[in-house]
């Protein structure tokens, strides 16, 4: 291979790793003004977050991190629920292409469709919180993650 060919996979392929990253960003963007914007009292607090990353903290305890995948060219956005004690698990994934479609069916540039497609992922958190606080149980992130609120393991 010629170093005219390398260098032309090599701008075809920052081309295309810049594309993704833009699209990531325009997700980034429409799921902050979504929840920012939104009149819905979801009880999310955006956080720092590391370089590309998102974070919202949910009844000031569980912190909700949105990143795309480590991996280079990295297609997979990973939604993760972290406890105040640093326990941590991946609770959906959706995938996010180049023509900025999200799970094949969500615009990244819908703020409306893209916060609504982030609550269908987070819904189980708000549903175990839900059965828990209902019936006065505390919970942990392995009973938040199984469905089991109904076991009194804090």
């Amino acid at each position: 291979m010629t170093i005219w060919e390398i260098s032309e996979k090599a701008d075809y392929i920052a081309q295309r790793h810049q594309q993704l990253q833009d699209q990531w960003h325009l997700y980034c963007n429409s799921l902050v003004q979504g929840i920012t914007l939104s009149k819905a009292r979801l009880h999310h607090a955006m956080s720092c977050a590391a370089q590309g990353d998102m974070r919202f903290v949910l009844f000031g305890h569980f912190t909700i991190n949105v990143t795309l995948a480590d991996n280079f060219n990295s297609h997979t956005i990973e939604y993760y629920l972290e406890t105040k004690d640093g326990e941590k698990q991946c609770i959906a994934k959706a995938q996010l292409m180049a023509d900025g479609m999200v799970d094949g069916h969500v615009s990244n540039r819908d703020r409306q469709q893209v916060l609504e497609h982030y609550l269908e992922k987070i819904a189980p958190v708000y549903n175990g919180l839900y059965a828990a606080v209902e019936h006065d149980l505390p919970v942990n992130l392995k009973q938040l993650m199984d469905g089991n609120t109904s076991a009194n393991v804090a």
